[in-house]
Order: C-alpha cells, then structure tokens, then sequence
C-alpha cells in the first residue's frame, strides 16, 4: 500500500481554533482589531500572530526553559530529544509583505537567539530556518508555504525532513542514535502533472473588505512515499509500514499532522520507520507532547529519537498561556510535573531490531 502526500482540504475547526488563538495574542498586543489576516504582495497572505516583538521575551524564555528541563528527564530515560522549530513565514517570504510592514530586527534574529539558548543548555536543535531561507526552492513555482495558509507545502516539508535528515548526521549524538535504528526502505515518487490545493486558511481571517478578491487557487505535485519491503530485512509494522513503537518518534503540531506530508517525507530522509502525531491549534504543543507521553506508543515502548516539531511562534505560548482554551491551560510548574511522571513511569525505550 502506498502512502500519498497530497495537499488537502482540512476540517474547518483547526482553522478556527487557530484564528482564536490569533486572536487572542493580538488583543494582547493591544492591536485592537478581530481580523489577523494580512494581505500581502502577489497575492501572498502571513498571520498577525508571527509579529512578535522584545516584550515577548519572558513568555519565550518560559518556553526554553521548560524544554530544558524537559530534554534533561528524557536523557535520564535514555532518549534524545530533538527540536525542530518552524520558521516563522513572515521572515521567509518578507518581499511579499505590504509595503507598510517591514520585518524588525528582533524578528529577524529570534529564530538564531533561541536556537543558541536552547543548544546552551544540551538540547538538540534542527535549524530549519537557514534552510528555508537559502535553499533555491524559496522561489520556485512550488515555493516552501502555501501562499494563502500558514503551513509549509509539500515541497517546504521535504525541504524540512532533508534538513533533518541531514543534522541528524552531523551531530554525534543523534548519529549515534540513528545507528542503532534498524533501516526501513522507502521510496519517492513525485507526478509530473500539478493538482489544485485547497489549503488557504488565512482567507478565513481576513478583514471583511479583502475577502471578496478571488484568489487563485495553487497548484503543487503530488508526492507519494511508499515502503520498500523488497529492500528491508524485516518490514514489520502495518501495511503503510508505521511500527506502533517504532524508535523514532514525531511530536508536533498540525504541520505534522499526515496531510502535510512532513511525517512521510522523514520517513523517506532518514530511511526509518517513524511514528507520528500531530496536534491542532486549539490544543497546541505542549498538550500534544503530554497527550503522546500517556500513550501507549510512549509508555510501552519509548523511542530512542523524539523529535519535537514545534511552529517557532508558538515558543511565545508556554503552557500557562492565557489566551487558548480554559481546559488546555495549566501552569509551567503543573505542567513538567506531570511529562516527568509519565516519562519516569515507562518501560525501557525501544530495543534495536
């Protein structure tokens, strides 16, 4: 069986959740208006949400600092984390701006700040940003976002799993760990014939008097990454070749969710069986990681590799972040305390097979 990657139309309340969420930050910026949506050049739309500033410093910091903390009770498990933060689109596609907005300096170097911050203290960090800035695709017909949604295309989660695949490699540590890993072969296939997407969510969120412009919808070519059994020594796993407790795991939000293509593309990277969970705005990371520790995928067997994808403006929304929903929220403190536990409480991480 094979498994496609196909941009795709998506259930209308992740959108919305996100709109709130948006929402909500941009009341806090005392930008006083319901629609978080900016029209840009050539038809290319950003979020409010990534406009960001030095007063979002001690939020971040919070952020870090849980994720640190975090790193030292899994390596105490035995497993490494990586971190894998999203750029910010604002950043990567900052031509396509209007003319009346214009990256500052502290945007254009948050990315790097916390990056250094979180290596300082031990964590391993995948820097995707100076890839999605430098690689040629930026400006090709598939460029690496959606022009009209938030996430990355299929052609930016390639872009992503490589990079990946590539640091994972040049760090002695998550070497290591690679080694250990049984191979699980899979291959790609990319059409030659272009397919209409339908992802364009900030159309959702746009001021009343730009919603009428007809925007084209982009067209991308689909991507299928399938399981090679005949070059795999033990396949194992289901028919789509995901192994329930496989020794790479993927945590991240919905730019990881299966639509996106991310989770198969590193599937195809790094040549390893990978499992995967991807969580919606209205959740948010910090609930997602919680949400797999309790799984049995976790608690039965840990991976050896846990990758933590995680949208670089969401670093600013540590868990006791007041403007997600009232069942999501909960303190920093609370909120370690408890992936300690769940951490603490599982059985060995996932023997080499």
């Amino acid at each position: 069986m094979k498994v496609t990657s196909v941009p795709s139309k998506r259930m209308a309340y992740g959108v919305l959740a996100f709109a709130s969420l948006c929402i909500g930050t941009v009341q806090s910026a005392e930008v006083n208006q319901p629609y978080v949506g900016i029209v840009g050049k050539q038809e290319w739309l950003f979020y409010q949400y990534e406009l960001t500033t030095a007063k979002d410093v001690p939020a971040t910091t919070a952020s870090i600092d849980l994720i640190c903390q975090f790193n030292r009770v899994l390596a105490k498990k035995g497993i490494t984390l990586g971190v894998a933060m999203v750029p910010i689109k604002m950043r990567i596609y900052a031509e396509y701006l209007p003319a009346d907005l214009k990256i500052n300096d502290f945007m254009m170097g948050n990315y790097e700040r916390m990056t250094s911050e979180l290596t300082s203290c031990g964590v391993v960090v995948f820097d995707l940003n100076s890839a999605f800035l430098t690689n040629p695709l930026r400006n090709s017909a598939t460029p690496l976002f959606f022009k009209m949604d938030t996430h990355w295309s299929n052609t930016g989660a390639m872009l992503a799993a490589q990079s990946i695949a590539e640091q994972t490699t040049a760090n002695s540590v998550t070497r290591f760990v690679l080694a250990q890993i049984p191979t699980q072969a899979y291959k790609r296939t990319v059409s030659k014939v272009k397919k209409v997407t339908k992802n364009r969510d900030i159309l959702q969120v746009l001021p009343p008097d730009t919603k009428a412009k007809n925007y084209a919808f982009e067209r991308f070519y689909p991507v299928e990454i399938i399981r090679d059994d005949a070059n795999t020594a033990d396949p194992g796993g289901d028919l789509l070749g995901k192994h329930p407790f496989a020794a790479i795991s993927l945590v991240g939000s919905s730019y990881s969710m299966d639509w996106t293509g991310f989770a198969d593309a590193l599937r195809f990277c790094l040549q390893k069986d990978v499992f995967s969970l991807g969580v919606g705005a209205n959740q948010g990371s910090w609930v997602g990681m919680e949400s797999y520790l309790r799984d049995d995928a976790f608690q039965q067997s840990p991976p050896k590799l846990l990758i933590w994808e995680m949208p670089e403006r969401d670093m600013r929304a540590p868990p006791d972040y007041p403007y997600r929903e009232a069942r999501y929220i909960t303190t920093n403190a609370e909120w370690l305390k408890r992936v300690t536990a769940l951490v603490q409480s599982a059985k060995a991480s996932a023997p080499a097979q």
